[in-house]
């Protein structure tokens, strides 16, 4: 009797480790804690807009050497006739070599115009990069409010459930009102569709991130981790200053007016005639002469230039580069005056979100909280209704939810700033210089 009893146990025992198992199995193993560092640096390795950005700015860097480089020399072999005839003799073929120099000026025109192309595009390519991790840093804190808030109404959930409790036992014994009963499972339904909306929002968010990262849509995001609270050390005029200075949309447009400068400084010289050097040897044959030179080749060096003189072609050029030089400035000043409201908006949103957040974690929140206490204690002993306990819930959770939201609003308006001053302040960039 006691072996049976013995492997009854152990079949049972064999059972339940198996079922623990296969229950541990199912349940999903906790995501990673996402950290904003590194969604951004694997971002700027593996986002193909930057990757082709980074392309176009490293092809433009090899046009400069190509863009005051010599033109091709041209090669000339002529066969001659019978009737070719010099007076030393006939001549049988000809070699020629002619090279084409423009004139030293144009070619450092040239170049200048060329670097100053690249300088635009290496400032599109760090623009983009800039684009890239602000957008990913936004919708990064925007993950943090929807994970945050989660954590609020699961809260919240718990304290409509003992609310609910309460309202049950208090029915029970005739001390309350079924009503009150029904208005905390209602507002236990709320507490759910507000759960199940921000949870599809997170799938939208996390599908977006994964976009900007390159990688499969359908991996799940970890939680985020509670951004540390921005401060600003620099005042609305330094900040200014230094979007001016650093800003890449202003030094993509500074590099374009340059460009024009240059190209109407080309198109000036067009009045500056170009040369063509060459070399020419010409094969004589034994002629009918006693001449000690007789059938001695010859040689030359042609010297040629053309005439710039058709005024219909040169000056429409003159006008047309004077007139993108004077739409490039203009675009420049829109540039500007685009970034100085860029910079004050941000600032100002980030300086009244980050007051409203403040003064929420000091004084709404902890009010809220009392509030709520009391009137859960009053409801308890009979001495508060439920309405007013459930008007406390709703408060408690509108002003934490509240704080969430200017929390995050404070740190986009940050993430904003730092993009129109076109400075990185999350992540150190190791690009070369253009």
């Amino acid at each position: 009797m006691k072996k049976k009893t013995i492997i009854v146990f152990i079949l049972a025992f064999l059972v339940f480790s198996v079922a623990q198992k296969a229950h541990a199995q199912e349940e999903p193993l906790p995501s990673p804690l996402l950290k904003l560092t590194d969604l951004i640096q694997q971002a700027l390795e593996k986002n193909p807009e930057i990757a082709a950005a980074k392309a176009e700015w490293l092809a433009s860097k090899k046009r400069i050497m190509a863009s005051w480089a010599l033109p091709d020399p041209k090669g000339e072999y002529d066969i001659m006739g019978p009737m070719v005839e010099t007076m030393t003799g006939p001549q049988k073929n000809r070699f020629a070599i002619e090279q084409e120099v423009p004139f030293p000026a144009k070619l450092f025109e040239k170049r200048k115009t060329a670097k100053a192309e690249a300088e635009a595009t290496y400032a599109r390519y760090v623009a983009l990069q800039r684009d890239i991790t602000t957008k990913l840093s936004k919708l990064y804190y925007e993950l943090h409010f929807i994970d945050a808030s989660l954590e609020t109404l699961k809260e919240i959930k718990t304290l409509l459930k003992n609310m609910e409790s309460s309202a049950q036992a208090r029915y029970a014994d005739k001390s309350g009102s079924q009503r009150d009963v029904a208005k905390a499972e209602a507002e236990f339904s709320m507490n759910l569709e507000k759960l199940y909306t921000l949870e599809q929002r997170r799938e939208s968010i996390a599908a977006q991130i994964n976009a900007l990262l390159d990688q499969d849509p359908m991996i799940t995001l970890g939680k985020a981790t509670l951004p540390e609270k921005q401060t600003l050390k620099n005042t609305l005029v330094e900040l200014v200053n230094l979007a001016i200075q650093n800003r890449q949309e202003v030094k993509e447009a500074e590099a374009m007016a340059a460009k024009t400068h240059y190209a109407k400084r080309l198109a000036q010289l067009a009045y500056l005639p170009d040369v063509n050097v060459g070399f020419e040897y010409v094969r004589v044959g034994s002629g009918s002469t006693t001449s000690a030179k007789d059938g001695q080749d010859t040689w030359m060096f042609p010297l040629k230039f053309n005439l710039p003189i058709w005024q219909n072609r040169i000056i429409p050029e003159i006008q047309e580069a004077q007139k993108l030089e004077e739409a490039q400035k203009a675009k420049l000043l829109a540039v500007k005056n685009q970034t100085f409201f860029e910079v004050k908006d941000a600032y100002y949103r980030f300086d009244a979100a980050s007051k409203i957040a403040d003064l929420y974690e000091a004084a709404i929140i902890p009010q809220a909280k009392l509030a709520l206490s009391s009137d859960q204690a009053g409801y308890e002993g009979g001495k508060t209704d439920f309405l007013n306990l459930l008007d406390s819930e709703r408060v408690y959770l509108n002003a934490k939810l509240s704080y969430i939201q200017f929390y995050t609003e404070a740190l986009k308006a940050y993430a904003d700033l730092a993009w129109a001053t076109g400075l990185d302040w999350n992540v150190s960039r190791k690009e070369p210089k253009p």
